[in-house]
C-alpha cells in the first residue's frame, strides 16, 4: 500500500463536520508520515523495529540525519506523534477544527522533505554516514546492515 493514500484519506477527514473526523485525520496523517519515514530509513539499510519503539526509533534518527531538511523532518514527526497521540488518547480535550487541517498540513511537509531527501543519491549516502555515526557514537546501538545480492 501506498502510505500517501492515508494522507489523502487524512485530508477528506479533515475537512468533515465532526471531531471524530478531525481525530481520524490527525491519526492518519501522522501514520503516512511515519510509514514514508520508515520506508526512506529501511532504504537506507536500517533496520527499523516493529511496535512502539520505531516510533522514537524513527525521529531520533532523521532528527540527526547531517541533513538540515531531514532533520526538519525528523522534529516535525516527533510533533506529529504527539498530536496524534492526543487525538487518539485524549478524548476529554477538544481537539479544533484548524488543529486537524495544520495536522494534515504539516505531514505533508514531512513527505515531501523526505521524498526530496530519497529521490537525491548524495544526500541519500549523506543521511546514511551521518545515522551510521549517531548510532554507534552516541545511541551505541547499530541497526545498519549492508546490502547483499
Amino acid at each position: 500500500m501506498n502510505p500517501l493514500e492515508f494522507l489523502e484519506v487524512a485530508g477528506e477527514l479533515a475537512a468533515g463536520l465532526r471531531e471524530a473526523e478531525w481525530r481520524s485525520a490527525v491519526s492518519r496523517a501522522y501514520y503516512a508520515a511515519f510509514h514514508v519515514a520508515r520506508r526512506l530509513l529501511q532504504h537506507c539499510g536500517f533496520a527499523v523495529g516493529e511496535g512502539d519503539q520505531s516510533h522514537g526509533y524513527l525521529w531520533l534518527r532523521l532528527s540527526n540525519a547531517g541533513h538540515p531538511d531531514v532533520r526538519k523532518a525528523g522534529l516535525e514527526l516527533r510533533e506529529l506523534r504527539k498530536i496524534r497521540n492526543w487525538a487518539d488518547y485524549d478524548l476529554d480535550r477538544d481537539l479544533p477544527h484548524i488543529v486537524a487541517f495544520d495536522h494534515v498540513q504539516d505531514a505533508d511537509t514531512v513527505i515531501q522533505l523526505l521524498q526530496a531527501a530519497a529521490a537525491t543519491p548524495t544526500v541519500l549516502a549523506r543521511i546514511t554516514e551521518a545515522i551510521k555515526v549517531y548510532e554507534r557514537d552516541v545511541l551505541k546501538q547499530i541497526t545498519w546492515q549492508p546490502r547483499t545480492g
